[in-house]
């Protein structure tokens, strides 16, 4: 299988899913703004976003290459696996979720500003959103099933039917105020998990009655070393929003609004290439063709090298007329765009680190080295919280997002400096995409005080063409390299 070309193929589906799915940020932000209610949603939400994370990135990981294996050497007992470890996630992550309720009476009062009532609805949504963290955790490992089964196309269109369900949810219930969010969260997770269901029944794989899979004692090894590893990766989601809620009101939620700006690259990545890299290199390894594997790794870590940097640079200069056309609409303060901005700006030197490591993280784990991806996990979370507490009280929401940045170059490096085997070298970086990247970097340092508000201001087109010119040079040499 080609990565590159099979992952080109699912880029204009993941951007209109993913785009569909971006739209319920734009929505809460026009409906609700920047306020104390929505710093308490925000602030409850930040568990079930870390078990979203933890369930995508960890549990989907964990079970590909088994699935791989079980699909080539006895496929008839597929169901059954897939359908006992989607039910065994659910009932994880809501027992996770159920504690994290529990302890934010006691836990709010002393992380937080939050007045009472904030606090009482921070509490209430923490509930309200069990369904909605269950839902996540069974969607994991039904969409890596979906993928190992080959239905890229009609999984990657499955955040349609979640920001769809989710809007029209929270419409229906506009009238409770913000009550109608975790009720639209959850509503959204069903959608999802009854499309993943549907596309996974269309490949021949049905659901069955759940019972843990004594087929997945393969990855029991595995298993608690990428979900100890992943959830302290996952848990910085959790310890900015702790930081952030000592900031100044407010503070929660525009971290929020500038992080969902800053993961619009990374989940296309996550969309189109690593989906198809992590499966191809599975698949590679299940029938034993080391050097398939290598070959593929290195290709897709050059198209990232490749594609990416134009299109972060681009969103450094043009940070601050991307939030206003994002997020200045209804509800939203004209006062919050200027951090928001300054924020997302703070974030973007780590997504490319980011896109590079989530690659580098899934060779590992195909590789079999779970317990690096631990110490990975462990020195990112100690590492992120410990800049946090040096940068947050200087330097604010910036100083969080320059956190976050940091530790995911750290993390990043030392995941490309060890992805090696007995005898090999670590993967060298292409000319041409080492050009691609330094020359953006450049760009973006030039230009980042442009100055430009609007997606309308002259300056910020004449500001783009450098960075078109290295998109469309990295594409037509990726192309050229047959990745």
């Amino acid at each position: 299988m080609s990565v590159g070309r099979t992952a080109l193929w699912l880029v204009p589906l993941a951007l209109v899913a993913r785009g569909a799915g971006f739209v319920v940020p734009l929505v809460i932000a026009s409906w609700f703004g920047v306020r104390p209610e929505t710093d308490a949603f925000f602030f409850a939400l930040s568990v079930p976003s870390f078990l979203l994370v933890l369930a995508s990135n960890a549990m989907g990981t964990v079970a590909v290459p088994p699935l791989a294996r079980l699909r080539v050497d006895a496929p008839e007992r597929l169901a059954h696996v897939v359908s006992g470890a989607a039910a065994a996630a659910a009932l994880v992550a809501t027992t996770t979720g159920a504690t994290f309720a529990l302890a934010v009476p006691l836990v709010v009062p002393l992380l937080t500003r939050f007045d009472a009532n904030t606090q009482a609805i921070a509490a209430r949504h923490t509930w309200m959103l069990l369904p909605f963290v269950a839902g996540v955790a069974a969607i994991a490992v039904i969409r890596a099933a979906c993928e190992v089964m080959g239905a890229f196309r009609l999984a990657a269109m499955a955040p349609i039917a979640r920001a769809t369900a989710m809007l029209g949810t929270v419409a229906l219930c506009f009238e409770y105020g913000v009550d109608a969010l975790p009720a639209g969260m959850c509503a959204g997770a069903a959608a999802e998990l009854a499309w993943l269901a549907w596309v996974l029944a269309r490949t021949g794989v049905q659901l069955r009655r759940p019972g843990w899979p004594a087929d997945l004692g393969i990855a029991a090894g595995a298993i608690l070393p990428v979900l100890a590893g992943e959830a302290m990766v996952a848990l910085n989601l959790v310890v900015d929003k702790g930081f952030a809620s000592a900031l100044p009101e407010g503070s929660v939620t525009l971290l929020e609004y500038a992080d969902r700006a800053r993961v619009i690259p990374q989940t296309l990545l996550e969309s189109s290439l690593l989906v198809v890299a992590f499966n191809t290199w599975a698949a590679a390894r299940a029938v034993g063709d080391r050097g398939a594997q290598r070959e593929g790794v290195s290709q897709a870590l050059r198209w990232v090298f490749l594609l990416a940097p134009p299109v972060l640079a681009g969103m450094v200069v043009a940070r601050e007329a991307l939030v206003r056309t994002l997020f200045l609409h209804g509800a939203f303060p004209e006062s919050g765009v200027r951090a928001c901005a300054d924020t997302l700006g703070a974030f973007v030197p780590g997504i490319f680190a980011s896109l590079v490591g989530a690659l580098l993280v899934k060779a590992h784990i195909v590789d079999g080295r779970f317990r690096l991806v631990l110490v990975l996990g462990a020195i990112s979370l100690g590492t992120n919280a410990a800049l946090n507490a040096l940068l947050a009280p200087r330097f604010g929401l910036p100083g969080l997002a320059a956190s976050t940045s940091a530790t995911t170059v750290l993390i990043s490096v030392l995941s490309w400096s060890l992805l090696r085997g007995p005898g090999e070298r670590a993967p060298r970086l292409a000319t041409d995409g080492a050009i691609v990247a330094l020359l953006s970097a450049a760009g973006a340092l030039a230009l980042v005080d442009l100055g430009a508000t609007s997606p309308l201001d002259p300056r910020l087109w004449v500001a783009a063409v450098p960075f078109v010119v290295l998109f469309a040079w990295g594409a037509r040499a990726a192309r050229r390299g047959g990745a």
